[in-house]
């Protein structure tokens, strides 16, 4: 009868801890998501008085909104982030673009714009957690300020500034160079890098606006 390799005790050790590592990393996951469910579901019932203060604010500071209609990440989306975020430990479910909201203004007035709806924020309890100002960032084709709000209730979303130009290509041309982009997993490949090139070009195109160098990143 041919016996089975025998295994050493480092070999055993590794193999159990392998499989443990998989079994709280799966536990992470259904915790993260049980979590994210109440999270998301409160976020969503909060929607309709967060979007009443984001318009009022538009309405106040002259600013336009754009892409309403896609103000809120389908459950499904949410879910999928957070399983591709989550730790073992189940804490990544406090997803911040659940509610997502776009304002736009001309290229001369945006950043002028901006500052008066980040007062008008404070002024309601709403506060500005974080500022990314891509427009200042050579390695990114995206050109737009994307900004982390949060709630007096302490829920957090996502408020985009664009000028009408870069919401427009953002949405079309470079969005659709970004699909064809995204799956390809060889970043050296000709396709790749020439997707790139075509993006940049777009982002180079665009009119800068007026005063965006006192835009400053914080995280």
């Amino acid at each position: 009868m041919r016996r089975g390799k025998k295994l050493h005790k480092s070999s055993l050790d590794t193999m159990m801890y392998n499989s443990n590592r998989e079994l709280f990393k799966e536990r992470g996951n259904i915790t993260a998501q049980m979590k994210g469910i109440l999270y998301y579901n409160r976020t969503v019932k909060r929607e309709p008085e967060i979007t009443k203060q984001v318009s009022k604010a538009a309405k106040e500071a002259g600013m336009d909104m754009a892409g309403t209609e896609c103000r809120i990440k389908s459950r499904r989306s949410y879910l999928k982030k957070i399983r591709r975020k989550n730790g073992p430990k189940g804490n990544c479910y406090e997803v911040k673009d659940i509610l997502r909201y776009t304002y736009t203004a001309s290229e001369e007035e945006l950043v002028e714009k901006l500052s008066k709806v980040i007062e008008l924020y404070s002024v309601s309890g709403y506060n500005t957690i974080e500022v990314k100002n891509y427009w200042l960032d050579k390695q990114n084709p995206y050109n737009g300020i994307n900004t982390t709000m949060q709630s007096p209730e302490g829920l957090t979303f996502e408020l985009q500034y664009h000028t009408h130009e870069s919401f427009g290509i953002k949405n079309g041309k470079m969005h659709e160079l970004y699909e064809k982009q995204r799956p390809m997993r060889d970043v050296s490949s000709k396709g790749y890098i020439e997707l790139g090139d075509r993006m940049f070009e777009l982002s180079d195109s665009m009119k800068i606006p007026k005063g965006i160098e006192k835009v400053k990143t914080h995280e």
